[in-house]
C-alpha cells in the first residue's frame, strides 16, 4: 500500500511525469507526482477566497511542491 495512504493523506490525484525529476526538499526522485484536496474548515472572517484548492506533493516526503496542471498552478 502507498505510504500517504496508509498515512491518512488521501491522494486526489496521481500525475506521472514523463522524466524523472528531484524533490527540491529531499533531493529524492520521483516520475509521478500526487496532488492533495485542501478545504477550508474555518475561517474568522468573511472570505472572498475559495473554499477549497490543490497542492502537489512530493511522494516521497509529501512536502509541498511547486507544479502546474494544465496552465494551472497548483501549489
Amino acid at each position: 500500500m502507498d505510504q500517504a495512504l496508509e498515512e491518512g493523506m488521501e491522494i486526489a490525484a496521481e500525475y506521472a511525469i514523463e522524466s524523472e525529476v528531484k524533490c527540491p526538499h529531499c533531493q529524492g526522485s520521483f516520475d509521478s507526482v500526487h496532488v492533495v484536496r485542501l478545504l477550508r474548515t474555518k475561517v474568522h472572517f468573511t472570505s472572498s477566497l475559495p473554499r477549497r484548492g490543490y497542492v502537489a506533493v512530493c511522494p516521497g516526503c509529501r512536502t509541498i511542491i511547486p507544479a502546474a496542471i494544465g496552465g494551472r498552478l497548483v501549489s
